[in-house]
């Protein structure tokens, strides 16, 4: 999938499900906002008077988000979440929705998320997970070769949840859906 295209092939699962998924986990942020992964900036308009940085390292995406941001305050950098360039301790909020799919390295990204966000903050997320039905992981593990090439290196088959309780995040909310292929969650820092 070529990035300019991204929203208009999403639009019918962002209309159908996502779109209010999205809102309904953003009704949680607060304080200062990192992004990690903001696409297009699907996300950005359900920011409010929050300070938000958001971090998407594709060029064309940026763009894209870019003509999303109105007059509110949000800041695009270009940058990796897997380094990201912020002292530890920065962010209350850290907020991830279908990007731990595509990062490289998601629990290095998650490594970087728990150090920028403030003890007592939170990690927000809208994801695709590995499903526990062995049949529909099988599916997932025989897609993702080829949706990885078509979907922006996306991969249906990651164990996101696993990746996020491997770190120092507890898990206050979690909300399954479509077919426990999706959750979206909230969790808190304790490191």
């Amino acid at each position: 999938m070529k990035a300019y295209m991204y929203d208009n092939l999403m639009n019918v699962l962002e209309k159908k499900k996502l779109r209010n998924e999205r809102k309904i986990l953003l009704e949680n942020i607060r304080g200062k906002i990192i992004e990690l992964g903001a696409g297009t900036g699907v996300n950005f308009e359900f920011y409010t008077d929050n300070e938000v940085i958001a971090v998407e390292p594709d060029e064309v995406l940026n763009a894209e988000a870019q003509k999303k941001i109105g007059s509110k305050n949000i800041k695009i950098i270009s940058a990796f979440a897997e380094e990201l360039p912020f002292e530890d301790n920065t962010f209350d909020t850290v907020l991830i929705t279908l990007a731990l799919c595509t990062i490289p390295n998601p629990e290095k990204a998650l490594k970087e998320a728990e150090r920028i966000c403030k003890r007592g903050g939170q990690l927000l997320i809208l994801e695709h997970i590995k499903n526990e039905n062995r049949f529909l992981f099988s599916l997932q593990n025989i897609l993702t070769p080829v949706w990885k090439k078509f979907a922006m290196g996306c991969h249906l088959n990651r164990d996101t949840l696993s990746f996020i309780k491997n770190n120092n995040f507890e898990q206050v909310s979690l909300k399954y859906f479509w077919g426990n292929n999706f959750v979206s969650g909230v969790f808190k820092n304790i490191k």
